[in-house]
């Protein structure tokens, strides 16, 4: 039986890791286009802890906001996309690294098995259980995925008409049939407000002392500066 040497074993994971670095420097550019847009539009529009953008996972929270504000400022509809987001985003993050972890589980038993050549009855009973625990894992990953999915690109088409309404059909359809533009146009549109009324002004003076205050129907105060 053929046993793989340790040289070819590290040529072939060597060959691996180059692979992977055009992926990470896009990966890594996007995050920060991403995350600079988000955190300069919800600082613009009064939304709280706008730093939330650059911490990942999270970060849909403030997506799912300026969703809500649009439809709240617009449309006077209450919403809570940012809950739904948040939740479907913890359940995807927890489910991917649980299914990482069997995934590496079973990947350094196939490296071991292949390394020691062990017969194909013991490597079967070998991988047997992480690859039953990777299928198992698929189904539900893959049904978050989906909601999340169709719940981030609604909340995106919110945030693309609040920035330029114009162009916010085309700006979705491409950002779901080319992934890589969604952050160019995010990042190119992050200034706009062609969407969105205009704020209320200001007062000049502090209201008397014995006026009640405002009661706002929203949980925070991410729509205040737009009525």
């Amino acid at each position: 039986m053929y046993m793989v040497s340790e040289g070819e074993l590290a040529v072939t994971l060597l060959s691996s890791l180059v692979s992977l670095v055009p992926s990470l420097v896009i990966s890594l550019v996007t995050y920060i286009l991403t995350a600079l847009a988000i955190y300069t539009i919800a600082k613009r529009r009064g939304l709280n802890k706008p730093w939330l953008a650059w911490i990942p996972v999270v970060d849909v929270w403030l997506l799912g906001s300026l969703s809500d504000q649009y439809q709240y400022v617009v449309r006077g509809r209450n919403r809570s996309k940012r809950k739904s987001l948040l939740t479907l985003s913890i359940l995807s993050f927890v489910l991917g690294i649980a299914l990482t972890v069997l995934a590496t589980v079973l990947f350094g038993q196939l490296v071991f098995a292949a390394m020691q050549g062990v017969s194909e009855d013991y490597l079967l009973e070998m991988i047997m259980g992480p690859l039953m625990g990777l299928l198992g894992l698929c189904l539900p990953l893959a049904g978050v995925g989906i909601a999340y999915a169709i719940l981030y690109y609604m909340a995106l088409y919110d945030l693309y008409k609040s920035l330029d309404p114009s162009n916010c059909v085309l700006y979705l359809v491409l950002s779901i049939l080319i992934g890589i533009t969604r952050p160019f146009f995010l990042f190119f549109n992050r200034n706009k407000d062609q969407g969105m009324p205009p704020r209320r002004q200001q007062p000049s003076a502090a209201p008397p002392q014995f006026a009640p205050p405002r009661q706002e129907p929203w949980e925070d105060s991410s729509q205040k500066d737009y009525l």
